[in-house]
């Protein structure tokens, strides 16, 4: 039974990994495709659509198709399978370790990399450009409403929703970890804990007194 749990969950996680690639290939056509359809002045152009489909679409193929290889590279480090140091990588982020002992030092290389990720976040310079973003996108938008196109507003204001948001989301991302690198200290402590029981009996064994011996 544990076996097949491990192949349902397997692939489980590549129809996940897939689905997500669809998604993000799909949200980049359509943005590029109503980018360059409502480009012009009021009017409606299908073949600068496509064309502005294609410029979004071939970019993001190509970071897709190198962030797998990298995270091949990483799960073939572990001896782990793409989704499967995905799906490490998914429990990470959701505040939970694996059950699996096999993909605790996967899990260890996910968290430092998170960490590293979430600290850059923190730099002073990081919090100044999404101000001055925040500003940019406000005013673009007041712009495009007093020039009456208020579908480009629409999305101004939907990415500087995104912009204000992104101090909660990296609040609860720093509490998550905080949390798994709790409960990774403490999934990692029995073996140290362990090794030293093995030890203990040759250093603190009976010992006999041997002043009466001659």
């Amino acid at each position: 039974m544990s076996g097949q749990d491990g192949e349902t969950r397997t692939d489980a996680g590549r129809f996940h990994t897939v689905g997500i690639v669809l998604i993000v290939l799909l949200a980049a056509a359509l943005a590029g495709f109503l980018a360059g359809a409502f480009a012009g002045e009021g009017e409606w152009d299908v073949t600068r659509g496509l064309l502005f489909t294609a410029a979004f679409l071939l970019p993001t193929a190509g970071a897709a198709a190198w962030a797998w290889w990298r995270t091949r590279r990483r799960a073939a480090g572990f001896g782990l399978s793409p989704s499967r140091y995905m799906r490490v990588g998914r429990q990470i982020q959701r505040g939970r370790l694996p059950q699996d002992p096999a993909e605790l030092p996967a899990a260890t290389d996910v968290v430092r990399r998170q960490r590293r990720t979430l600290s850059a976040q923190r730099r002073r310079w990081v919090w100044w450009l999404m101000s001055a973003a925040a500003v940019l996108l406000l005013m673009s938008a007041a712009a495009q409403v007093l020039d009456q196109r208020y579908g480009f507003a629409g999305l101004n204001l939907l990415a500087l929703g995104m912009c204000l948001i992104n101090p909660f989301v990296l609040r609860r991302q720093r509490r998550r970890m905080h949390a798994v690198e709790q409960a990774l200290a403490t999934a990692q402590q029995p073996q140290v804990s362990s090794c030293a029981v093995e030890v203990s009996p040759h250093s603190s064994g009976p010992r006999e007194d041997r002043t009466g011996q001659r």
